[in-house]
C-alpha cells in the first residue's frame, strides 16, 4: 500500500458520510412524475457512456413517434452542447434538451409536454419515484465503500438503489456472455483507412484509457493498420482548458485524434482544421436488451 492509499481510504469514508446526510436531508423521495421518467446512469463517475447511450435511446422513441425532452445537468456542459448539435435540426424537433441543476425540479416543470422524460444521469437522485432507471455495467456493481471517489471509480453502492428498479445492461463481455451494449469506434473524420497517420489522443472522458483502447482497436480492424499513437494527452472531464491544448498540438503541427464530447469544447476555426480528427462512435445493442427495454 502506497503512502497516499490511506488518506484516498480515509477522503473515500468521508464523501460516503457526505453522500448518505445529502440524500436524508436533501434528496428525500418527492411525488412522481406524471409522465415517464427514465435515468440513464452508472455507478462510475464517469466514462461509462451514458450521454452516447441517451442519445441513441431518445432516437429510438423517436422512431415510435414520441416526444423527449432530455435533462442533463448544467454543469456537464460539453454534453449538453454534443446533444444540442444531435438533435439541433428541423427533423428531431421531437426531441429538447435542457441544462438544469435540479432534475427532478425541471421534470415537474415539463411533464405535460412530452411523452418521455430522459435524464443522462442523475442515478443518484433519489427524488424520483417511479422512475425507470438503466444502469451500464463496466463491471460488477460495487458493495464496499473502499471502492468510493476518491480511492475508486464508484459514486454509489448496490446497496444504496432498489434493484427492483434498476435494468443492468452489461457493457463488458466474457468467454460465455456477450455485452448487452458494444461501444466502438466507427469511422474516424478526415481519415482514409490504411494511408498513414502518425497521431496525439487527446481525451478529456471520465475513462480516458478505454478511448486509446477503442481507437486501437478501429485501427486493427480495418485490416491494415496504419495509425500510429505517438502520444497520448489525459485531461481531466468536462476540461474547460481543452481548446488550449489542442491548439496548441495544432501549432506543433500535430494530427489529433479527439472524442464527439470533446470536440464539443472547441471553437469552429479547431473543428474545421485538416489536422483534426473525430472518432465517430458506433452503438451496438443486442436484440435481447431490446426486449429488456422493451423497444
Amino acid at each position: 500500500m502506497t503512502l497516499r492509499a490511506p488518506f484516498l481510504i480515509i477522503a473515500a469514508a468521508l464523501y460516503r458520510v457526505a453522500y448518505k446526510f445529502h440524500h436524508k436531508f436533501f434528496l428525500r423521495p418527492q411525488p412522481p412524475i406524471q409522465t415517464p421518467v427514465i435515468i440513464v446512469g452508472s455507478y462510475l463517475a464517469g466514462g461509462a457512456g451514458k450521454t452516447p447511450f441517451t442519445i441513441w435511446l431518445a432516437k429510438q422513441f423517436q422512431e415510435q413517434g414520441k416526444s423527449i425532452a432530455i435533462l442533463c445537468h448544467s454543469a456537464a456542459w460539453d454534453e449538453f452542447i454534443m446533444m444540442q448539435r444531435e438533435f439541433q435540426s428541423a427533423q428531431n424537433s421531437q426531441i429538447k434538451v435542457f441544462a438544469t441543476r435540479n432534475r427532478y425540479k425541471t421534470a415537474r416543470e415539463i411533464q405535460d409536454k412530452f411523452n418521455i422524460i430522459l435524464c443522462d444521469d442523475g442515478f443518484e437522485d433519489t427524488r424520483f419515484t417511479n422512475a425507470k432507471y438503466i444502469c451500464l455495467d463496466w463491471q460488477e456493481p460495487p458493495t464496499s465503500w473502499k471502492s468510493l471517489l476518491p480511492a475508486g471509480p464508484f459514486r454509489s453502492l448496490k446497496q444504496d438503489h432498489d434493484e427492483l428498479e434498476i435494468v443492468h445492461l452489461r457493457c463488458f463481455g466474457s468467454d460465455f456472455q456477450v455485452p448487452d451494449i458494444s461501444f466502438s469506434i466507427e469511422s474516424i473524420t478526415n481519415y482514409i483507412p490504411g494511408k498513414p497517420l502518425s497521431a496525439t489522443l487527446i481525451c478529456g472522458l471520465g475513462t480516458p484509457d478505454r478511448f486509446v483502447n477503442d481507437v486501437r482497436a478501429f485501427n486493427h480492424a480495418t485490416g491494415k493498420p496504419s495509425i500510429q499513437i505517438h502520444k497520448v494527452i489525459k485531461r481531466p472531464d468536462h476540461d474547460k482548458h481543452f481548446s488550449q491544448i489542442v491548439e496548441s498540438e495544432l501549432l506543433q503541427g500535430s494530427d489529433i485524434i479527439i472524442s464527439p464530447k470533446d470536440s464539443c469544447r472547441l471553437p469552429q476555426q479547431h473543428l474545421s482544421h485538416p489536422k483534426l480528427h473525430i472518432a465517430i462512435q458506433k452503438i451496438e445493442v443486442s436484440s435481447k436488451t431490446l426486449e429488456k427495454l422493451s423497444l
